[in-house]
């Protein structure tokens, strides 16, 4: 198994995230400093369908990058986001990057609508 991964610094400390394919899955995980850690946890189906499995603070982040990464690869994807509780909010637009720093080289279908990709 073989995880890519991505860093980008906020605020002076590393975000960081890893997401490794399986044969039916993507899992991407997404936290601030060295150490993973497991976060709001959501489930998203290829068709804009998501459910956040654990968790609450971060659910919304969740379930957007969940369902442009299926989308993107066309299988069921779970993600984790772990960030402190103030830095939720602030850090959307950066997380977004974060997971486009991931994908990069993924070939995009040409099914996919205007805009699908991170």
């Amino acid at each position: 198994m073989e995880f890519s991964t991505a860093e980008i610094l906020f605020e002076g400390r590393p975000l960081r995230a890893a997401l490794v394919e399986l044969g039916n899955a993507v899992i991407a995980l997404f936290w601030l400093g060295e150490e993973p850690k497991l976060g709001t946890l959501t489930i998203s189906l290829p068709g804009g369908v998501s459910s956040t499995l654990l968790g609450d603070r971060d659910r919304m982040l969740g379930q957007m990058i969940g369902e442009r990464l299926a989308l993107l690869y066309g299988k069921t994807v779970l993600v984790s986001i772990n960030l402190p509780p103030a830095l939720g909010a602030s850090a959307g637009r950066t997380l977004l990057e974060l997971a486009g720093e991931l994908v990069r080289g993924v070939e995009r279908s040409e099914d996919l609508p205007r805009g699908a990709g991170l």
